[in-house]
Protein backbone atom coordinates (compact mmCIF):
# COMPACT_ATOMS: atom_id res chain seq x y z
CA UNK A 1 0.00 0.00 0.00
CA UNK A 2 1.14 3.26 -0.79
CA UNK A 3 2.58 5.36 2.52
CA UNK A 4 0.42 8.43 3.19
CA UNK A 5 1.42 11.87 0.98
CA UNK A 6 3.83 14.01 2.05
CA UNK A 7 2.40 17.21 3.94
CA UNK A 8 3.32 20.91 5.26
CA UNK A 9 3.45 18.72 8.47
CA UNK A 10 6.62 16.63 7.59
CA UNK A 11 8.25 19.96 5.54
CA UNK A 12 7.94 22.00 8.63
CA UNK A 13 9.27 19.64 11.02
CA UNK A 14 12.26 19.04 8.50
CA UNK A 15 12.65 22.59 8.29
CA UNK A 16 12.64 23.13 11.68
CA UNK A 17 9.58 25.61 11.55
CA UNK A 18 6.03 25.91 12.35
CA UNK A 19 3.43 24.82 9.46
CA UNK A 20 1.98 28.45 9.37
CA UNK A 21 5.99 29.43 8.02
CA UNK A 22 5.66 26.83 5.49
CA UNK A 23 2.56 28.07 4.06
CA UNK A 24 3.51 31.20 4.22
CA UNK A 25 6.77 30.33 1.92
CA UNK A 26 4.47 28.17 -0.43
CA UNK A 27 1.84 31.25 -0.98
CA UNK A 28 4.57 33.79 -1.49
CA UNK A 29 2.92 36.60 1.24
CA UNK A 30 2.98 36.74 4.76
CA UNK A 31 0.37 38.69 6.84
CA UNK A 32 1.33 42.16 8.36
CA UNK A 33 3.49 42.27 11.25
CA UNK A 34 4.97 38.52 10.44
CA UNK A 35 8.76 38.56 8.77
CA UNK A 36 10.34 35.58 7.36
CA UNK A 37 14.37 35.93 6.96
CA UNK A 38 15.79 34.59 3.70
CA UNK A 39 17.47 31.91 5.69
CA UNK A 40 14.12 30.36 6.89
CA UNK A 41 13.11 30.28 3.35
CA UNK A 42 15.63 28.85 1.97
CA UNK A 43 15.56 25.74 4.87
CA UNK A 44 11.76 25.58 3.84
CA UNK A 45 12.26 25.30 0.22
CA UNK A 46 15.06 22.93 0.72
CA UNK A 47 12.70 21.28 2.82
CA UNK A 48 10.33 20.74 -0.40
CA UNK A 49 13.15 19.67 -2.37
CA UNK A 50 14.10 16.76 -0.58
CA UNK A 51 10.72 15.57 0.24
CA UNK A 52 8.94 15.94 -2.74
CA UNK A 53 6.13 17.92 -1.37
CA UNK A 54 3.32 19.13 -3.71
CA UNK A 55 0.55 20.73 -2.31
CA UNK A 56 -2.94 19.11 -2.44
CA UNK A 57 -5.35 20.62 -4.66
CA UNK A 58 -8.16 18.25 -3.07
CA UNK A 59 -7.49 19.86 0.46
CA UNK A 60 -7.09 23.63 -0.97
CA UNK A 61 -10.63 22.59 -2.15
CA UNK A 62 -12.10 21.59 0.82
CA UNK A 63 -10.71 24.12 2.57
CA UNK A 64 -12.29 26.82 0.04
CA UNK A 65 -15.86 25.02 0.32
CA UNK A 66 -15.15 22.51 -2.96
CA UNK A 67 -15.83 18.91 -3.08
CA UNK A 68 -15.01 18.06 -6.65
CA UNK A 69 -11.83 15.81 -7.34
CA UNK A 70 -9.56 16.70 -10.40
CA UNK A 71 -7.52 13.33 -11.90
CA UNK A 72 -5.21 13.74 -13.91
CA UNK A 73 -4.28 11.09 -16.89
CA UNK A 74 -0.91 11.13 -18.38
CA UNK A 75 0.21 8.92 -21.35
CA UNK A 76 3.81 7.61 -22.10
CA UNK A 77 3.14 7.63 -26.03
CA UNK A 78 1.07 10.26 -28.10
CA UNK A 79 -2.57 10.15 -26.88
CA UNK A 80 -4.66 10.86 -29.36
CA UNK A 81 -4.63 8.04 -32.70
CA UNK A 82 -2.77 8.45 -36.02
CA UNK A 83 -3.58 7.03 -39.03
CA UNK A 84 -5.69 4.17 -38.39
CA UNK A 85 -3.88 3.39 -34.97
CA UNK A 86 -6.30 3.91 -31.83
CA UNK A 87 -4.85 2.83 -28.87
CA UNK A 88 -5.51 4.90 -26.05
CA UNK A 89 -9.09 5.36 -27.40
CA UNK A 90 -10.82 2.76 -25.45
CA UNK A 91 -9.11 3.10 -22.18
CA UNK A 92 -10.10 7.09 -22.60
CA UNK A 93 -13.72 6.09 -23.20
CA UNK A 94 -13.72 3.92 -20.07
CA UNK A 95 -11.86 6.74 -17.87
CA UNK A 96 -14.36 9.46 -18.94
CA UNK A 97 -17.54 7.11 -18.34
CA UNK A 98 -15.99 6.37 -14.94
CA UNK A 99 -15.82 10.30 -14.40
CA UNK A 100 -18.77 10.78 -14.81
CA UNK A 101 -20.18 8.66 -12.64
CA UNK A 102 -17.73 9.39 -9.55
CA UNK A 103 -18.22 13.07 -10.45
CA UNK A 104 -15.32 14.00 -10.90
CA UNK A 105 -13.04 15.93 -13.59
CA UNK A 106 -10.21 14.89 -15.94
CA UNK A 107 -6.60 16.92 -16.79
CA UNK A 108 -4.93 15.38 -19.52
CA UNK A 109 -1.37 16.41 -19.31
CA UNK A 110 0.09 16.84 -22.79
CA UNK A 111 3.00 19.48 -22.54
CA UNK A 112 5.35 17.17 -22.22
CA UNK A 113 6.70 16.66 -26.25
CA UNK A 114 6.74 13.29 -27.27
CA UNK A 115 10.49 12.02 -28.24
CA UNK A 116 11.75 9.16 -29.65
CA UNK A 117 8.18 7.66 -29.32
CA UNK A 118 7.59 8.35 -25.08
CA UNK A 119 7.21 11.60 -22.77
CA UNK A 120 9.01 12.15 -19.67
CA UNK A 121 8.08 13.76 -15.96
CA UNK A 122 11.26 15.07 -15.57
CA UNK A 123 11.74 18.55 -14.62
CA UNK A 124 8.51 20.33 -14.35
CA UNK A 125 6.91 17.49 -15.23
CA UNK A 126 6.57 16.81 -11.51
CA UNK A 127 5.16 20.26 -10.26
CA UNK A 128 2.92 19.99 -13.64
CA UNK A 129 1.36 16.75 -11.55
CA UNK A 130 0.59 18.41 -8.51
CA UNK A 131 -2.56 20.07 -10.38
CA UNK A 132 -4.22 17.27 -9.80
CA UNK A 133 -5.42 15.30 -6.98
CA UNK A 134 -3.72 12.17 -8.71
CA UNK A 135 -3.17 10.46 -11.73
CA UNK A 136 -3.70 7.30 -14.04
CA UNK A 137 -0.55 6.63 -15.80
CA UNK A 138 -1.03 4.45 -19.38
CA UNK A 139 1.86 3.75 -21.90
CA UNK A 140 4.47 1.06 -23.10
CA UNK A 141 7.63 2.61 -22.36
CA UNK A 142 7.53 4.12 -19.15
CA UNK A 143 10.50 5.70 -17.00
CA UNK A 144 10.67 2.78 -14.15
CA UNK A 145 12.47 5.19 -12.22
CA UNK A 146 9.69 7.97 -12.46
CA UNK A 147 7.30 5.57 -11.11
CA UNK A 148 9.68 4.92 -8.48
CA UNK A 149 9.93 8.79 -7.60
CA UNK A 150 5.90 9.00 -7.42
CA UNK A 151 6.55 6.35 -5.03
CA UNK A 152 8.63 7.71 -2.80
CA UNK A 153 6.85 10.81 -2.57
CA UNK A 154 3.56 9.17 -2.25
CA UNK A 155 1.88 11.20 -4.85
CA UNK A 156 -1.67 9.20 -5.56
CA UNK A 157 -1.22 7.38 -9.16
CA UNK A 158 -2.64 4.31 -10.65
CA UNK A 159 -1.16 2.41 -13.72
CA UNK A 160 -3.45 0.82 -16.13
CA UNK A 161 -1.22 -2.03 -17.05
CA UNK A 162 0.50 -4.54 -15.11
CA UNK A 163 3.44 -3.18 -13.55
CA UNK A 164 5.97 -4.21 -10.69
CA UNK A 165 7.85 -2.18 -8.08
CA UNK A 166 9.54 -2.43 -4.97
CA UNK A 167 7.34 -3.86 -2.27
CA UNK A 168 4.27 -4.17 -4.48
CA UNK A 169 3.38 -0.82 -3.78
CA UNK A 170 2.43 -0.10 -7.35
CA UNK A 171 -1.17 0.38 -7.53
CA UNK A 172 -1.80 -0.57 -10.99
CA UNK A 173 -5.33 -2.05 -13.02
CA UNK A 174 -3.72 -4.56 -15.83
CA UNK A 175 -4.97 -7.56 -18.08
CA UNK A 176 -4.78 -11.47 -17.80
CA UNK A 177 -2.19 -11.81 -20.70
CA UNK A 178 -0.55 -15.29 -18.86
CA UNK A 179 -4.43 -16.43 -18.91
CA UNK A 180 -5.86 -15.68 -21.85
CA UNK A 181 -2.58 -16.94 -24.30
CA UNK A 182 -3.03 -20.52 -21.76
CA UNK A 183 -6.48 -20.83 -23.05
CA UNK A 184 -5.71 -20.44 -26.61
CA UNK A 185 -2.59 -23.08 -26.60
CA UNK A 186 -5.57 -25.28 -25.18
CA UNK A 187 -8.02 -24.28 -27.71
CA UNK A 188 -5.65 -25.29 -30.56
CA UNK A 189 -5.05 -28.56 -28.34
CA UNK A 190 -8.47 -29.45 -28.49
CA UNK A 191 -8.49 -29.12 -31.86
CA UNK A 192 -5.85 -31.09 -32.72
CA UNK A 193 -2.84 -28.88 -33.02
CA UNK A 194 0.70 -29.61 -31.63
CA UNK A 195 2.98 -27.85 -34.08
CA UNK A 196 2.16 -24.65 -32.45
CA UNK A 197 4.49 -21.42 -33.20
CA UNK A 198 4.73 -18.27 -31.01
CA UNK A 199 5.33 -15.24 -33.50
CA UNK A 200 6.42 -11.80 -32.14
CA UNK A 201 9.35 -10.22 -30.97
CA UNK A 202 10.03 -11.06 -27.03
CA UNK A 203 10.39 -7.62 -25.50
CA UNK A 204 10.91 -7.13 -21.77
CA UNK A 205 7.32 -4.87 -21.77
CA UNK A 206 5.17 -6.46 -19.55
CA UNK A 207 2.25 -7.71 -21.90
CA UNK A 208 4.58 -9.59 -24.00
CA UNK A 209 6.57 -11.25 -21.09
CA UNK A 210 3.13 -12.24 -19.55
CA UNK A 211 2.51 -13.78 -23.20
CA UNK A 212 5.83 -15.83 -24.00
CA UNK A 213 5.41 -16.63 -20.20
CA UNK A 214 1.40 -17.68 -20.75
CA UNK A 215 3.11 -19.72 -23.79
CA UNK A 216 5.38 -21.23 -22.46
CA UNK A 217 3.85 -22.32 -19.62
CA UNK A 218 0.77 -23.64 -21.76
CA UNK A 219 2.92 -25.70 -23.86
CA UNK A 220 4.95 -27.77 -21.24
CA UNK A 221 1.94 -28.47 -19.45
CA UNK A 222 0.47 -30.10 -23.02
CA UNK A 223 3.82 -31.78 -23.62
CA UNK A 224 5.00 -29.86 -26.86
CA UNK A 225 8.13 -27.97 -27.67
CA UNK A 226 7.87 -24.66 -28.27
CA UNK A 227 9.30 -22.52 -31.13
CA UNK A 228 9.73 -18.92 -31.53
CA UNK A 229 9.73 -16.35 -34.98
CA UNK A 230 11.15 -13.59 -34.01
CA UNK A 231 11.24 -11.82 -37.07
CA UNK A 232 10.21 -8.41 -37.90
CA UNK A 233 9.74 -8.93 -41.24
CA UNK A 234 5.96 -10.10 -42.18
CA UNK A 235 7.29 -11.98 -45.78
CA UNK A 236 10.22 -13.68 -43.66
CA UNK A 237 7.99 -14.51 -40.77
CA UNK A 238 5.56 -15.91 -43.27
CA UNK A 239 8.50 -17.90 -44.91
CA UNK A 240 9.36 -18.96 -41.24
CA UNK A 241 5.64 -20.44 -40.66
CA UNK A 242 5.56 -22.63 -43.64
CA UNK A 243 9.13 -24.03 -42.95
CA UNK A 244 9.05 -24.59 -39.53
CA UNK A 245 5.54 -26.73 -40.64
CA UNK A 246 3.00 -25.16 -37.90
CA UNK A 247 -0.38 -25.91 -38.13
CA UNK A 248 -1.33 -22.81 -35.79
CA UNK A 249 0.63 -20.15 -34.39
CA UNK A 250 -0.40 -17.41 -31.90
CA UNK A 251 0.27 -13.87 -32.86
CA UNK A 252 1.59 -10.83 -30.80
CA UNK A 253 -1.57 -8.26 -31.64
CA UNK A 254 1.38 -6.01 -33.01
CA UNK A 255 2.72 -7.99 -35.80
CA UNK A 256 0.35 -7.05 -38.33
CA UNK A 257 -1.87 -10.09 -38.30
CA UNK A 258 -3.76 -8.88 -41.54
CA UNK A 259 -0.65 -8.73 -43.83
CA UNK A 260 1.14 -12.08 -42.17
CA UNK A 261 -2.40 -13.88 -43.41
CA UNK A 262 -1.36 -12.35 -46.88
CA UNK A 263 1.21 -13.61 -46.83
CA UNK A 264 0.96 -17.08 -45.79
CA UNK A 265 -1.47 -17.35 -48.65
CA UNK A 266 0.77 -16.43 -51.26
CA UNK A 267 2.86 -19.51 -49.93
CA UNK A 268 -0.24 -21.68 -50.28
CA UNK A 269 -1.21 -21.61 -46.82
CA UNK A 270 -4.44 -20.44 -46.16
CA UNK A 271 -6.07 -19.32 -42.86
CA UNK A 272 -7.26 -20.91 -40.85
CA UNK A 273 -7.65 -24.33 -43.68
CA UNK A 274 -3.95 -25.03 -43.81
CA UNK A 275 -3.02 -22.75 -40.66
CA UNK A 276 -5.00 -21.37 -38.00
CA UNK A 277 -4.16 -17.76 -36.46
CA UNK A 278 -4.96 -16.89 -32.91
CA UNK A 279 -4.54 -13.28 -32.10
CA UNK A 280 -4.20 -12.27 -28.57
CA UNK A 281 -5.11 -9.14 -28.22
CA UNK A 282 -6.88 -6.51 -30.28
CA UNK A 283 -5.20 -6.15 -33.84
CA UNK A 284 -3.20 -2.83 -33.83
CA UNK A 285 -3.56 -1.92 -37.09
CA UNK A 286 -7.00 -3.14 -37.99
CA UNK A 287 -7.77 -3.60 -41.86
CA UNK A 288 -11.22 -2.00 -42.68
CA UNK A 289 -13.21 -5.31 -43.75
CA UNK A 290 -10.66 -7.48 -42.36
CA UNK A 291 -10.79 -10.94 -40.92
CA UNK A 292 -12.88 -11.59 -37.79
CA UNK A 293 -9.68 -12.86 -35.84
CA UNK A 294 -9.77 -15.63 -33.35
CA UNK A 295 -7.91 -15.47 -29.93
CA UNK A 296 -9.01 -12.84 -26.75
CA UNK A 297 -9.55 -9.01 -26.54
CA UNK A 298 -8.10 -7.09 -24.59
CA UNK A 299 -10.94 -5.33 -21.97
CA UNK A 300 -9.85 -2.07 -21.83
CA UNK A 301 -12.43 0.15 -21.56
CA UNK A 302 -13.05 -1.78 -18.01
CA UNK A 303 -9.21 -1.45 -17.28
CA UNK A 304 -9.60 2.38 -18.04
CA UNK A 305 -12.58 2.58 -15.36
CA UNK A 306 -11.23 0.36 -12.78
CA UNK A 307 -8.13 2.47 -13.06
CA UNK A 308 -9.81 5.76 -12.21
CA UNK A 309 -12.28 3.64 -9.31
CA UNK A 310 -9.31 2.57 -7.45
CA UNK A 311 -7.57 6.41 -7.79
CA UNK A 312 -10.07 8.02 -6.72
CA UNK A 313 -10.18 6.22 -3.72
CA UNK A 314 -6.93 6.45 -3.07
CA UNK A 315 -7.00 10.82 -3.57
CA UNK A 316 -9.59 10.16 -1.05
CA UNK A 317 -7.48 8.23 1.32
CA UNK A 318 -10.51 5.60 2.25
CA UNK A 319 -13.30 8.09 1.77
CA UNK A 320 -15.04 6.62 -0.97
CA UNK A 321 -17.23 8.52 -3.69
CA UNK A 322 -20.64 7.20 -4.28
CA UNK A 323 -20.99 5.71 -8.31
CA UNK A 324 -24.27 8.06 -9.13
CA UNK A 325 -25.86 5.14 -11.42
CA UNK A 326 -25.17 1.95 -9.21
CA UNK A 327 -24.92 3.31 -5.65
CA UNK A 328 -21.83 1.46 -5.19
CA UNK A 329 -19.22 3.42 -3.72
CA UNK A 330 -15.35 3.42 -4.86
CA UNK A 331 -13.78 1.90 -2.10
CA UNK A 332 -16.67 -1.46 -2.21
CA UNK A 333 -16.28 -1.31 -6.04
CA UNK A 334 -12.55 -1.79 -5.60
CA UNK A 335 -10.31 -3.38 -2.52
CA UNK A 336 -7.34 -4.17 -4.21
CA UNK A 337 -4.23 -2.14 -5.09
CA UNK A 338 -3.28 -5.11 -7.87
CA UNK A 339 -6.40 -5.76 -10.37
CA UNK A 340 -5.98 -8.29 -12.98
CA UNK A 341 -8.76 -8.72 -15.20
CA UNK A 342 -9.57 -11.38 -17.29
CA UNK A 343 -9.73 -11.12 -21.00
CA UNK A 344 -12.24 -12.80 -22.73
CA UNK A 345 -11.62 -15.59 -25.68
CA UNK A 346 -13.19 -14.36 -29.06
CA UNK A 347 -13.99 -17.23 -31.51
CA UNK A 348 -13.44 -15.57 -34.69
CA UNK A 349 -12.61 -17.37 -37.77
CA UNK A 350 -9.16 -18.04 -38.05
CA UNK A 351 -9.15 -21.35 -36.05
CA UNK A 352 -9.55 -25.03 -37.33
CA UNK A 353 -8.71 -28.26 -36.51
CA UNK A 354 -4.98 -28.73 -39.07
CA UNK A 355 -5.75 -30.51 -42.35
CA UNK A 356 -3.41 -33.92 -40.61
CA UNK A 357 -4.78 -34.16 -37.54
CA UNK A 358 -2.31 -36.83 -36.40
CA UNK A 359 -0.20 -36.14 -33.62
CA UNK A 360 3.54 -35.79 -34.85
CA UNK A 361 6.02 -37.33 -32.37
CA UNK A 362 9.30 -35.03 -33.24
CA UNK A 363 7.07 -32.19 -31.22
CA UNK A 364 7.13 -33.97 -28.15
CA UNK A 365 9.49 -33.17 -25.73
CA UNK A 366 12.10 -35.41 -24.46
CA UNK A 367 11.41 -36.81 -20.80
CA UNK A 368 15.10 -36.13 -20.22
Amino acid sequence: MPRRRITQTDVAAMAGVSQATVSFVLNGSTPAGVRISEETRQRVLDAIRITGYTANPAAQRLAGGGLAQILGVFTYEATFPRASRDFYGPFLVGIEHAAERLGVDLLLFTSAPVQDGRRRLTREGWQRLGVADGCLLLGQHEHRGELQHLLDTNYPFVFIGKRGSDGGRLPYVGADYVGGTVRQIDRLVALGHRRIGYVGMRGTDQPTLDRVDGYRSAMKAQGLTTRFVELDDVAATAAEIVDQRFTAVVVAPENHPEELADELERRGRRVPDDVSVLLLGQPHHPRRGGRPWSGFSVPREEMGARALYLLSRLVADDSPKRDRETGRTAAAADVELHQILVCPDVEGGTAAPPRDSRPETDNRTDPA
